[in-house]
C-alpha cells in the first residue's frame, strides 16, 4: 500500500488555511505526509502542526525559468531524502512542475485544479490568446498526469480535450469545509457588530474574497451605493485585500475612495473569518472569475447564511435557487440591486434559507466527505 505522499501548494498561506487539516487527516489514516511550499510567514505555523515541511524561495520578480530551476532543486532534495509514492499538487505552477519533474518517474502524479482563473474569465483578444496558450499547458499536464482533479463540471468539460482524458479527469466538488470551526456563535455576532458599529436592526451583507475586479467588486459596490440612498439600514462589509500579483487587482485608490461611506466598509484581511461571518445576515459573492468551488461561500454556508452569488461555474453548485439563496446574472449591478430588494421585501426568509445552507454544506461539502473522496483517488 502507498504510504508516502508529498503535498505541494503555491503559497504557505493557502496550505495553512486549506490543506493543513487534510494533511492531518491523512496522517491519522496511516500516511506519511511531506509538504513543499514557498518560504513565507506561514511556514513555521505549518511545521508546528508536526508535518515535515520543505521550502523554497519564490520571487515573483524573477523570470519563470529561474523559479522552475529553484523548485526542481527542492523536489530533488525531497526525492533523495524520502521515498515519495504520490505527489499531489495544487494550482497551475505547482501542477506544471509536478508533471515536469515526474514525467519519467514511477511516482503517481495527482494534479488539483482549483479553478481556471482570470484567463478564462475575460473575452478580450489578449485573454483569448492567453487562453489558447493555457489550453496547451493544461493538455500537456493532464496527458502526463495519473489523475487530474477538478472542482466543477464546467472545468471538466472545458479540459476534456480528447476522449482518452476522460478517465484522468476526476470531479470532486471543492476542498471541503470544517463545519465545527465554521458554525454560528451569537456571541461573535454581537461583538463583531459592535466593533463595526452595526446596529442589531441593520441588514448586514458580507463578502470575503481576494480583491480583484473579476470578483464583482465594482458591480457590488455600485449596487449598494444605489440601494443605500433609500435604505440606509443596509450595510456591506468586504473582507480581503488586493491580490497585487494579479494584474486585475482592485487599486488602493479605489478602496480609499470608499472611506467616506457609512454603508460600505472595506475591512482588509482578517484571520478571524469564522467570527466575522457570524455577524452577517447574508453572504454575497458576485464573482465572474473562473472559480473551482469558492471556499468563502462554503464557509458562509457552514455558518448558516443565505447566499447571493452568480450563476457561473463553481458558484452555482452552492445555491438551490430560492431555497438557500439566489443565483444572479454576472457583471450586473442591477441583478445585485434587485436581489438585495428580495431580502428587504421578505426578511422572514433569512432564517429558513440559512438553515438550508447549513444542511447543504453538511451533506455535500463537509471536509470529511471531501477527504474520503480524495483518498479514494489515490
Amino acid at each position: 500500500m502507498t504510504n508516502n505522499i508529498l503535498l505541494v501548494e503555491n503559497h504557505g498561506a493557502d496550505f495553512y488555511k486549506s490543506r493543513l487539516k487534510y494533511a492531518t487527516y491523512l496522517i491519522q489514516n496511516g500516511w506519511n505526509v511531506f509538504v513543499l511550499v514557498p518560504d513565507d510567514e506561514y511556514t513555521d505555523q505549518i511545521r508546528k502542526s508536526g508535518l515535515i515541511v520543505y521550502t523554497y524561495v519564490r520571487d515573483h520578480r524573477e523570470n519563470w525559468l529561474k523559479q522552475v530551476l529553484r523548485i526542481r532543486k527542492a523536489y530533488h532534495r525531497i526525492f533523495t531524502e524520502n521515498h515519495i509514492d504520490i505527489v499531489h499538487s495544487y494550482r497551475l505552477f505547482p501542477n506544471f512542475i509536478n508533471v515536469l519533474v515526474n514525467i519519467f518517474s514511477r511516482r503517481k502524479v495527482v494534479l488539483h485544479i482549483t479553478g481556471l482563473g482570470i484567463v478564462y474569465s475575460n473575452s478580450s483578444l489578449k485573454y483569448l490568446v492567453y487562453r489558447q496558450i493555457s489550453n496547451l499547458i493544461y493538455f500537456f499536464m493532464i496527458s502526463f498526469s495519473d489523475i487530474t482533479i477538478v472542482q466543477n463540471p464546467n472545468d471538466r468539460n472545458d479540459l476534456l480535450f480528447f476522449p482518452f482524458m476522460r478517465k484522468k479527469l476526476v470531479l470532486i466538488k471543492g476542498s471541503g469545509v470544517d463545519t465545527k470551526l465554521f458554525s454560528f456563535d451569537p456571541y461573535f455576532r454581537e461583538s463583531i457588530r459592535i466593533e463595526y458599529n452595526i446596529d442589531s436592526t441593520e441588514l448586514l451583507f458580507m463578502c470575503v474574497t481576494r480583491l480583484i475586479w473579476e470578483k464583482g467588486i465594482r458591480e457590488m459596490v455600485s449596487a449598494f451605493q444605489e440601494i443605500c440612498k433609500s435604505q440606509p439600514h443596509v450595510k456591506l462589509i468586504i473582507v480581503g485585500s488586493p491580490h497585487t500579483n494579479n494584474p486585475r487587482y482592485v487599486t488602493a485608490e479605489y478602496i480609499e475612495s470608499m472611506k467616506g461611506s457609512n454603508n460600505i466598509i472595506f475591512a482588509g484581511s482578517h484571520d478571524n473569518i469564522p467570527q466575522l461571518l457570524c455577524a452577517a445576515d447574508v453572504f454575497i459573492y458576485p464573482s465572474y472569475y473562473r472559480e473551482g468551488v469558492p471556499r468563502s461561500i462554503l464557509e458562509a454556508l457552514s455558518i448558516g447564511l443565505p447566499i447571493i452569488t452568480t450563476n457561473t461555474p463553481g458558484c452555482n453548485l452552492t445555491v438551490m435557487e430560492g431555497c438557500n439563496g439566489y443565483l444572479i446574472e454576472s457583471r450586473s449591478a442591477k441583478a445585485i440591486y434587485d436581489t438585495i430588494h428580495k431580502f428587504l421585501e421578505e426578511p422572514a426568509q433569512l432564517k429558513n434559507m440559512g438553515l438550508k445552507s447549513r444542511t447543504i454544506v453538511e451533506e455535500n461539502f463537509r471536509d470529511i466527505v471531501i477527504y474520503e473522496q480524495l483518498r479514494q483517488v489515490y
